[in-house]
């Protein structure tokens, strides 16, 4: 969580005061607008210091790769979901490697991601799981960044790699009206766009335009919120969506005003935290979840999944990327 803030920080800092983002992360010459500003910023500079420190540790590592991301529907005392985060620590390491990269443009960072990400490409394969899946993120963009770096011949393992993921996530049905399908929605545009696979792009942009009027009211509020009784897995279920809709507007799609069959859209579903972040509202977390497996983790001793009053500093992320569509957001950053 801690570098997705950091990455966010720098898309947030990069786009207000000139850049834009790039398809999925950056085009050529935004890359060289990257490394001109962190050159010349002071605070631009700051807020990459830790991405570029993540970058040298990773330099002195090896990939660890597992066949099966395990983490849904597990308790974190789940051996294997223990076993799987300890693996999926990789994929900090690839977004700072493939950051320092461009910022930087020294070869090692690029030589040392890509064995990261091979490893992973000749390991581990999708069981269809979104929530699962969705810790890939960081290693999609990192892949876009770099992938004209790749040798020809290990290009189409990656490639082929990411699709057959992909279409693994379509082809499962699980979750079709909540931040599942958010997240199935996010990765398998994501990797679309990076590898241009307009079949997975297809899915990406029609799915969404059904998911927005199923998953959102007309008033912001998501199927997550009234099931879960949490802003925790609104903001879960939203973060995805806003992931998918930096990268479509790039490609001529919008995403964030995009109006479902009931007048629901994303912009709605930000503008529905504002109250309750700038205190106005308050809001107790999970006390009428209806999900079991809430209840059974506050058991545990997760106390995130206990009754608590919601923090307004856990959506950060949401508006750092609502921020690139509406800079007014910028202010909850």
């Amino acid at each position: 969580m801690k570098m997705r803030s950091l990455i966010f920080g720098i898309i947030y800092f990069c786009a207000t005061v000139w850049l834009r983002a790039g398809m999925v992360s950056l085009e050529p010459d935004e890359i060289m607008q990257l490394r001109a500003l962190i050159a010349t910023n002071t605070a631009a500079a700051k807020q990459y210091a830790p991405l570029q420190r993540a970058a040298e540790r990773a330099l002195a590592d090896q990939p660890d790769p597992i066949e099966r991301v395990i983490t849904e529907g597990r308790l974190d005392s789940d051996p294997q979901k223990i076993r799987t985060m300890e693996s999926v620590n990789d994929m900090d390491k690839i977004a700072a490697l493939g950051w320092a990269w461009a910022v930087t443009g020294d070869n090692c960072y690029a030589v040392k991601a890509r064995e990261f990400i091979l490893a992973w490409a000749r390991v581990n394969h999708s069981d269809g799981n979104a929530i699962n899946e969705t810790r890939f993120e960081p290693l999609i963009v990192a892949y876009d960044l770099l992938r004209g770096t790749f040798p020809v011949d290990d290009r189409p393992t990656v490639d082929d790699w990411l699709r057959q993921k992909a279409k693994t996530l379509w082809r499962d049905h699980r979750g079709l009206k909540n931040n599942w399908y958010s997240h199935r929605l996010k990765i398998v545009g994501l990797i679309g766009w990076t590898i241009g696979d307009k079949e997975l792009i297809a899915d990406a942009v029609n799915g969404f335009h059904q998911h927005i009027g199923s998953n959102l009211q007309p008033d912001g509020a998501s199927i997550d919120f009234y099931e879960r009784d949490a802003l925790h897995y609104h903001v879960y279920d939203l973060e995805p969506l806003l992931t998918l809709a930096r990268v479509a507007a790039r490609n001529g799609e919008d995403f964030f005003d995009y109006a479902g069959t009931n007048g629901a859209t994303l912009g709605a579903g930000v503008a529905f935290v504002v109250p309750f972040a700038d205190g106005r509202k308050t809001h107790m977390e999970f006390v009428k979840s209806k999900v079991p497996f809430d209840r059974k983790r506050a058991a545990s001793g997760q106390g995130e999944y206990a009754a608590h009053l919601w923090n307004p500093k856990s959506a950060i992320n949401l508006f750092s990327e609502a921020a690139w569509f509406r800079p007014e957001y910028g202010k909850w950053c």
